[in-house]
């Protein structure tokens, strides 16, 4: 008694659906075959006696036997006849509980600390992984891999959001301490390792540049400045005076390019190693600088550069990511290759892999163990019913089908040893 699978699936793939079939085509045969000889009992002459009895009994007992089954398995997926049998079609009926229920048995059963703490000890993760790792090929895709995925969180990434986040943490940060210090550190170790000197150069070079191009237009105003600083300088200032002391600036300039040494880049140095100082000890000087680092953090329009630096930072290294290529790549994968033979060479960072996933997997099973019985209760409560009973019934149903030709059989020798035993009696 075959009941086929009429609606189409896309989830059922055919060669399953059609071994089904044939299981379900073969059971039936083994009943049909039941029926067959029951009636065939029937034909000429002897009635139920003798070996006719025997063979009557047997068949009967395994049309019996094999109904029964083919009953029990069909209304596990629907109702036999389609007729309103109670507890039938018990999986299209129960699934939202079947769902329930089988969620909690593998959050319960499986995902357990117990469980996972010794799966990954057996698991070698870190150790696997680390060998892997080594293996250029494999550590060339991954760098592309995790080069091409930073490259799309990049893109998402709105620059005047980065700013204004930046803004609001270092104006609250401003408020709780000064940033006084910090910086006088910062420029004390620069001027030591002489990080200052190029930008001195390119100051006085250029300097000197717009000096040398602009020189009409400044001596009329030098000279005009230094009348007003004192009478005897009215008096004594000229023109050609006033040229010498402009050539005078631009050979300064030009020596303090050339000249590393020189005693007014000496002077400079001293004065930002002072600055340096005062930053770090001199309460005054530090108020004044949160002062104009507040002011900047509160002035909107200082905050536009700072986007374009930041719009154009993400856009540079995005092309640089992209570059499969490029020096960042290879980079990276080089990066990835090391860890590997770290992992293999030094136990210590090995076992704080170990540890640092077994903490990772435990928080996850302890906190969001629950989330996966949520995730099958909702997957199974969206399926629809008919088709979640055809979906379980072409998985398993192929093996139910073996239920029926037990049933068939053991009916059969159940039948057979009854009779017997009612013919010695």
């Amino acid at each position: 008694m075959t009941v086929e699978l009429d609606a189409p699936m896309s989830a059922i793939a055919p060669g399953d659906l059609s071994r089904l079939r044939r299981m379900k085509a073969t059971a039936t045969g083994f009943l049909a075959t039941a029926a067959v000889i029951y009636g065939c009992t029937f034909i000429g002459s002897g009635g139920g006696n003798g070996l006719v009895g025997f063979v009557r009994a047997g068949s009967e007992a395994a049309m019996v036997g094999g109904l029964a089954d083919w009953f029990a398995v069909t209304a596990l997926f629907r109702r036999p006849f389609h007729l309103p049998i109670p507890h039938t079609a018990i999986i299209p009926n129960k699934k939202d509980e079947i769902g329930s229920k089988l969620g909690a048995f593998v959050t319960a059963n499986f995902l357990t600390a117990d469980l996972m703490t010794r799966h990954l000890a057996e698991a070698n993760i870190v150790s696997k992984v680390g060998r892997r790792l080594r293996e250029p090929m494999y550590a060339d895709r991954l760098g592309v891999e995790v080069s091409h995925a930073i490259s799309v969180a990049l893109e998402e990434i709105d620059p005047d959001a980065v700013v204004r986040l930046g803004v609001e943490l270092a104006r609250r940060d401003l408020e709780r301490r000064s940033y006084a210090p910090l910086l006088g550190q910062l420029l004390e170790r620069l001027v030591e390792g002489d990080v200052q000197r190029p930008l001195v150069e390119l100051i006085t070079s250029r300097a000197h540049a717009y000096i040398a191009a602009n020189r009409a237009e400044l001596q009329p105003m030098f000279k005009e400045y230094l009348e007003d600083q004192h009478f005897l300088l009215w008096l004594a200032i000229t023109d050609k005076r006033t040229d010498r002391l402009i050539d005078l600036a631009l050979r300064v300039l030009d020596e303090m390019t050339r000249d590393a040494r020189h005693p007014l880049r000496r002077s400079i140095d001293g004065m930002l190693q002072s600055l340096a100082e005062s930053l770090q000890s001199d309460g005054v000087a530090a108020a004044r600088l949160d002062a104009i680092a507040k002011q900047i953090l509160d002035n909107d329009s200082y905050q536009e550069p700072l986007r374009h630096f930041v719009r154009d930072a993400v856009a540079s290294f995005r092309t640089m990511l992209d570059d499969e290529q490029g020096a960042l790549a290879a980079s990276v994968s080089q990066f990835i290759q090391g860890i590997g033979q770290r992992i293999e060479n030094d136990a210590a960072f090995e076992a704080m892999l170990e540890a640092w996933l077994l903490r990772i997997t435990l928080h996850a099973v302890r906190d969001y163990g629950d989330e996966l019985t949520t995730l099958i209760r909702r997957t199974v409560a969206g399926w629809d019913p008919t088709a979640a009973s055809r979906r379980i019934e072409v998985a398993v149903g192929r093996d139910l089908q073996f239920i029926r030709i037990n049933g068939t059989v053991v009916g059969a020798l159940a039948g057979l040893t009854i009779h017997a035993v009612t013919v010695a009696v």
